[in-house]
């Protein structure tokens, strides 16, 4: 008869280890490193690729950003898309094989960019690179998954804090595709995911071993976990998108509600097949209300990184009148700032429990948030950069130990599936940073541009027509600088600092709404792994005793 500690044993071995054939004790520590080397590489191109409106489609310049709304819906369609093949990609790689599916993602997505190339007409090239946001969706949750299942403790805490650097620094990188398409067209813009996409699949070709689930949880539990995230991640989509239009009746809502009727369908499947297979299959499942939590501080995440990015380029962009690829690489503090960082930021990690590192980091990242929401076009760039080191620094610490978390709370033999599911709640943030807090940008930037217009005794109709005098402006370049100084273009730059002023507003305002959405999950997170913790020390006390 097993022991009272045996059974805590077992309890703590269902979460911490990883039953593979890939285990780190079978390979050296250089072996181990190339496997990251690889999982990194592969994730950087896929990080790197340029936006669609960097490579051909054309958006036309408006105040505000309104002439977005189409790339908005086109992009949040892809949004669910990529949602769903997040999560196939993570299940067929525990039930087929890790490898086998994280090559055909990275070639396959390396494959298309080729074929990108050669695209006749923008139709084609959107189908085209809709198929590098699949194979790429395919890839990314293993790259990740990889090294969970490779680096155990301290290691893998490093591990992961080195993968989420890289990742941010492709994210970075991504922008040069403003300068390339710049200087040689669109075209040049796909040289560096290809390039660094050959690197990552060879790595991955001669470094990573295959692996696939061997037991525990199986397909039954997979597709439990990945419908219910299909219908939690795409309910929460839907739901934001009709409030933000007012219409049950958008594409975006539509779709997602197609995406809900998928997710119950299979959830209905399981329940059936699970009535009839429970008995052969034995084991636990993962509670939804958990995983519904789980996912929120996911998206949450990376609801405020790209929130964070867009809007401050927008800003430097549009406020400060800095070049598409200087107002780029005026982000750079926020991921290179971590290079001085990386080794406490690791230390940290390992040696705080979860709900310091993930509810101080995502305290971090709202606090620096609505420290910025106080700058304006005059604001000198260095007052900004130790504001934009500071969010980098939290949300390193926050996803990396949440990603630790995150793992060890879900089955270690599904581990394809959590690292998808993790994704699939990041992209979903993502999606929410970009309609969400650019419809706030618009209202309040217009609403203030308004307001100024009536301080000088404009009425409404005079008011419209400031702001089509403003749109003329922005696609014909004028700026404070230009040195003609007609009549017209005299009122025109007198408009233009207005504008500028307006939108730094509209910026702020959405920077405090991401501020306190971090500060509000930052106290969930806090509070609710706190309370995981307790529960944990006490069952292992009370496991203590009966073994004594």
């Amino acid at each position: 008869m097993a022991s009272a500690s045996d059974d805590a044993a077992d309890t703590r071995r269902t979460v911490t280890d990883v039953p593979t054939v890939a285990s780190p004790r079978q390979y050296d520590d250089p072996q181990r490193w190339w496997i990251l080397a690889a999982c990194c590489t592969v994730a950087f191109a896929l990080q790197a690729e340029p936006f669609l409106w960097m490579i051909g489609y054309e958006i036309p310049s408006s105040a505000f950003g309104t002439g977005w709304t189409e790339y908005r819906v086109l992009a949040s369609l892809g949004v669910l898309l990529f949602v769903a093949f997040q999560l196939v990609g993570g299940v067929l790689g525990d039930l087929l094989g890790r490898r086998k599916i994280l090559l055909i993602g990275a070639i396959g997505a390396t494959l298309f960019n080729v074929i990108s190339l050669l695209a006749p007409t923008l139709l084609t090239l959107i189908v085209i690179r809709a198929m590098v946001g699949v194979m790429g969706a395919l890839a990314f949750p293993l790259s990740l998954a990889l090294i969970r299942l490779t680096f155990e403790g301290t290691e893998r805490t490093r591990a992961l804090v080195i993968y989420t650097f890289v990742t941010g620094v492709g994210v970075l990188a991504s922008l040069l595709g403003i300068l390339f398409e710049d200087w040689w067209g669109w075209r040049a813009a796909l040289v560096l995911p290809i390039v660094v996409g050959v690197a990552g699949a060879y790595l991955a070709w001669r470094y990573v071993p295959e692996s696939r689930a061997q037991g525990g949880f199986g397909r039954i539990e997979a597709i439990n976990a990945a419908a219910w995230a299909l219908v939690f991640l795409a309910a929460m989509f839907g739901l934001v998108m009709a409030n933000l239009t007012d219409t049950w009746r958008n594409p975006i809502t539509v779709a997602a509600g197609g995406f809900v009727a998928l997710g119950v369908l299979l959830l209905s499947i399981w329940i059936q097949f699970a009535g009839k297979h429970r008995p052969f299959r034995g084991t636990k499942e993962v509670p939804r209300h958990f995983l519904s939590l789980l996912l929120l501080v996911s998206a949450a995440l990376n609801f405020g990184l790209v929130g964070y990015a867009q809007m401050l380029y927008g800003f430097f962009f549009t406020a400060r009148q800095l070049p598409g690829f200087i107002a780029g690489v005026a982000l750079a503090p926020v991921f290179l700032g971590n290079l001085f960082v990386l080794r406490w930021a690791a230390r940290f990690t390992t040696s705080q429990p979860a709900y310091v590192a993930v509810g101080g980091g995502l305290a971090t990242m709202g606090v620096a948030m609505l420290l910025t929401a106080l700058a304006r076009p005059n604001t000198p760039y260095l007052v900004l950069v130790p504001l934009m080191m500071l969010f980098g620094l939290g949300f390193l610490i926050a996803s990396a130990s949440w990603a630790y978390f995150f793992f060890a709370a879900l089955p270690a033999d599904l581990i394809g599936l959590s690292s998808g599911l993790n994704r699939a709640a990041g992209l979903v943030g993502s999606g929410l940073a970009g309609v969400l807090l650019a419809s706030v940008l618009a209202l309040s930037g217009t609403a203030d541009f308004k307001l100024r217009m009536a301080e000088l005794r404009l009425n409404a109709e005079q008011q419209a027509i400031a702001l089509q005098v403003v749109d003329i402006a922005l696609r014909q370049g004028i700026t404070a600088d230009d040195l003609t100084r007609t009549p017209v273009v005299i009122a025109g730059l007198g408009l233009m600092a207005a504008y500028r002023e307006a939108f730094s507003v509209g910026v702020a305002s959405a920077l405090i709404l991401a501020g306190t959405a971090s500060l509000a999950v930052a106290a969930v997170a806090w509070f609710w792994l706190r309370g995981v913790q307790r529960a944990a020390d006490d069952t292992g006390e009370t496991r203590s005793q009966h073994a004594e």
